[in-house]
């Protein structure tokens, strides 16, 4: 009996039985009127009892059953990615069947549910995408599966225990395909010429054809000589310098841009930024703060220090508080004695709301080269950039631009005051920062 009703359990007509279950109930109610549909009744239930016995014996039971995922491992904020689900038995070769995999709904899984066919090994694959839109660890649950014959009159639901805890860490997708590119030997800004101003230190970085406008001083005679034709000496700022990454946590960077909140894109761009400085032989640092600093890890080279500058970025979470720019650029400037590059990822708003930031970062300037970065919010870019093709786009059209041009004369007091600055749309924040701190390499000015 036990047997039996677990093969009996999970057990779901089709459509197709229902509606034979109803014409059968049909045939009863008119056996009444004549014997002869009475008849015919008896007929019908027999066989149809024999076809849906024949078709339920066909179905496998509910053990015989593997199941595995295949999913990034981390998932990475912000990116696309897809899990893979397989299910194997091989007494389901040839059924048809869906999927439904218990993935965490904050990771956005799309479809809820995959359909499929088992293969004729027995090997059922199915794949749906995710997007992770928040930092942290989640749980997967078990899969939900839906097997039955094709043109068949029961469906079987079996649910597979596949318990699994992942963790969306920041972008680490990004960087292996930035990482890809640098391996082929592509550059970030295409066509940029390196430039030594007076004074700054330079290394060896190899030979080149010379071209009209190229410094003759540059010329290496020897080889010249050697390939009968006019050679330069290419020269590039000396590798081995500071980089301090240092991201503000506090009540602005919780406001959403676009997918993710600001915090978030910063955290994708620290990671970006810290690796390439890491390929280019430069010493990278992390400093986070809200009101107080929360952690500071100091400048050093190699893979266990990008690991260190990962599993930070992975913890930090915004706090709804007002950032102390004065106390984050004081323990800057004790800890790190060394002239630096400073990257503060922040927010920036009219020059009264950020008269902190502009005094603490001009203060900082005087001793590290100090570059101020903050996002724009799409939408707001969008309500500056768009048509004016309805009545109130020109009210939205003027807040936009209010919000843009006292933004901008906040940059304008920084730039005055020898403070870099870079404003870019969230969405574009990563890659404009890498390229922009390949700029200052080329420019020898770090």
């Amino acid at each position: 009996m036990i047997r039996l009703f677990d093969f009996l359990r999970g057990l779901a007509p089709q459509p197709r039985l229902i509606w034979a279950v109803a014409i059968g109930a049909g045939l009863i109610a008119l056996a009444v009127a004549s014997p002869f549909l009475g008849l015919v009744a008896v007929v019908y239930h027999i066989g149809l009892v024999t076809i849906a016995s024949r078709d339920l014996a066909l179905l496998p039971g509910r053990s015989g059953y593997y199941v595995r995922r295949s999913m990034p491992d981390p998932f990475s904020l912000g990116e696309p990615e897809e899990v893979t689900v397989v299910i194997q038995n091989r007494a389901a070769a040839g059924l048809m069947a869906k999927v439904s995999d218990h993935a965490p709904a904050d990771l956005r899984p799309e479809p809820r549910e995959v359909s499929g066919q088992f293969d004729p090994a027995g090997q059922l694959k199915v794949t749906y995408r995710t997007y992770s839109p928040r930092r942290g660890a989640y749980k997967f649950g078990p899969v939900d599966l839906q097997v039955w014959r094709n043109e068949g009159w029961w469906r079987r639901q079996v649910r597979l225990p596949e318990p699994r805890e992942v963790a969306v860490f920041p972008n680490i997708v990004a960087i292996k395909r930035i990482q890809l590119s640098l391996r082929r030997g592509l550059r970030a800004m295409v066509g940029m010429r390196r430039a030594k101003p007076p004074g700054a230190s330079t290394a060896f970085a190899g030979l080149r054809d010379y071209v009209r406008g190229d410094d003759v001083r540059r010329v290496s005679w020897t080889a010249t000589a050697r390939r009968d034709r006019p050679v330069v000496i290419e020269v590039e700022a000396e590798r081995g310098q500071q980089v301090i990454i240092a991201i503000d946590c506090g009540r602005l960077m919780t406001a959403p841009a676009g997918d993710l909140d600001k915090l978030d894109h910063a955290v994708n761009a620290a990671l970006m930024l810290a690796w390439v400085a890491q390929a280019y032989g430069d010493r990278v640092g992390l400093l986070t703060f809200d009101d107080r600093v929360t952690s500071f890890i100091k400048p050093e080279r190699g893979t266990t220090q990008l690991r260190r500058i990962t599993e930070a970025l992975y913890a930090i979470q915004p706090e709804y508080v007002e950032p102390d720019f004065g106390h984050a650029m004081t323990h800057l400037a004790l800890r790190v004695g060394r002239r630096s590059m400073v990257v503060l990822l922040t927010d920036v708003q009219d020059p009264e709301a950020s008269r902190e930031l502009v005094a603490h970062a001009l203060r900082l300037a005087a001793r590290h080269l100090v570059l101020v970065v903050a996002m724009s919010d799409p939408a707001v870019m969008s309500a500056r950039d768009d048509p004016l093709d309805t009545t109130d786009r020109p009210y939205e059209w003027a807040a936009a631009e209010e919000v843009v041009a006292s933004r901008r004369e906040s940059f304008e007091l920084l730039r005055r005051g020898g403070v870099l600055g870079l404003d870019v749309v969230a969405g574009r924040l990563s890659p404009s920062l890498v390229e922009r701190y390949l700029e200052l390499k080329e420019r020898a000015l770090l």
